[in-house]
């Protein structure tokens, strides 16, 4: 397998890495709770711990 190709390979890998990262972050309710208050106007004014109980309880996998 040339360099060029095993380069592609490891960066694709990498991406996939980071991806999934970003979801098991992301599908932290806490987290999002405080990244949605600093983000979304609609719970601008609510406290993060509120908004963790608004969060739907879907299983992240569906969407791997």
């Amino acid at each position: 397998m040339n360099t060029e190709m095993k380069n592609a390979i490891k960066a694709t890998d990498k991406d996939a890495q980071y991806d999934q990262s970003a979801k098991r972050l992301l599908g932290q309710k806490s987290i999002l709770a405080h990244i949605l208050v600093k983000t979304v106007d609609a719970f601008k004014d609510m406290n993060p711990k509120e908004v963790v109980s608004l969060i739907f309880n879907k299983d992240m996998h569906e969407y791997e």
